[in-house]
């Protein structure tokens, strides 16, 4: 009697503190267990809700995991999984999830990013319905492993577009380009954020420092932040100065396009271009490769120092100096015309 006792104490434990009674597919078979395990922090049970992938509307198709055990001192860790209809932008943009600069990118075969709390991965245009579908992945406790974060937004994005019967994806993503480095560097002045001859001269404030974070320039998925390193704070000081971003993805680009705002226009840099969103950003035509994706933006920290300082330069001004010195990085020389 004391043995049987002894068993079921044993399964009743490993029910409730570990996988090995989970089943390897959750949310309908949409999700791997194991990659779900090795995401979310510490030990403990899967527990999941979501029938799966939604046959009447691809973007209300979502799912839910939680990690929890009974264990003394264990918490409780959850993904959040949900197909999103965006603008083509939004992926880039600095108001949507995951935050750029401090995300990791990745390109090609399929295209998406990832940070400490947030991965995405655009499906395949097969999957679109009035605008891009993104499989947006939500953690309320940072990623164990941000490559093994990529590998489970890929492999969920793929077993979607499989069900969907839209497209085929690849199971893993290709190599990850992360920010140069994990905090905010001083800039160097004619090499702002990377770019040849990008430089802050006369547009910031008067003696104030001025910090960068993002990924190496150029990159297939780029985006950098200045930051003033002054009496700001909060959200204000986190939302920075200036912020940039760049692609030559081609699913983006085609994301981009889609938006029915996009209209042909003349860039900053004076060359015929592809509006996106009405001044969003530009698509711009290379002499050799694809196109090029540019997009500024201000911050909050903008806003307070134009307040303060009336000689700061209008925001527009920011716009041309950053297209110029990003077309020469990324290799994007104008076509000739004639």
């Amino acid at each position: 009697m004391a043995a049987v006792v002894v068993v079921i104490a044993g399964l009743l434990h490993a029910w409730r503190n570990t996988n090995v009674l989970t089943a390897d597919r959750l949310c309908g078979e949409l999700v791997s267990a194991a990659q779900v395990d090795a995401v979310l922090p510490g030990a403990g049970r899967l527990d999941a809700e979501g029938s799966g992938l939604d046959d009447d509307d691809l973007t209300d198709t979502r799912c839910r995991v939680e990690k929890s055990s009974v264990l003394l001192g264990s918490g409780e860790s959850v993904l959040s999984v949900r197909l999103w209809g965006v603008r083509g932008y939004d992926p880039l943009a600095f108001e949507s999830e995951p935050y750029p600069p401090g995300a990791s990118y990745f390109s090609g075969e399929v295209t998406g990013g990832a940070n400490a709390h947030k991965a995405w991965v655009m499906l395949p245009e097969e999957c679109w319905t009035d605008r891009p579908v993104v499989a947006v992945f939500s953690v309320n406790e940072p990623a164990a492993d941000r490559t093994a974060f990529a590998a489970l937004a890929t492999g969920t994005a793929r077993t979607i577009a499989a069900r969907a019967k839209c497209g085929d994806l690849p199971e893993k993503p290709g190599a990850l380009v992360s920010p140069r480095s994990d905090a905010a560097r001083p800039v160097s002045e004619g090499q702002v954020c990377g770019l040849d001859g990008l430089t802050l001269a006369g547009q910031v404030p008067a003696g104030t420092k001025v910090l960068e974070e993002g990924q190496q320039a150029p990159a297939d998925v780029w985006s950098c932040k200045l930051t003033l390193d002054d009496e700001t704070s909060g959200f204000v000081r986190g939302d920075g100065f200036m912020k940039y971003t760049a692609t030559r993805d081609p699913l983006l680009i085609d994301a981009l396009r889609k938006f029915p705002g996009t209209a042909e226009r003349t860039a900053p840099d004076g060359r015929k271009a592809e509006e996106v969103d009405r001044g969003v950003g530009f698509i711009l035509p290379c002499a050799d490769g694809g196109p090029l994706y540019l997009a500024v933006d201000s911050g909050q920290q903008y806003l307070e120092a134009s307040k303060r300082h009336a000689d700061l330069p209008k925001r527009d001004t920011y716009a041309a100096p950053f297209m110029k010195a990003a077309a020469r990085t990324f290799g994007c020389d104008a076509p000739t015309t004639g």
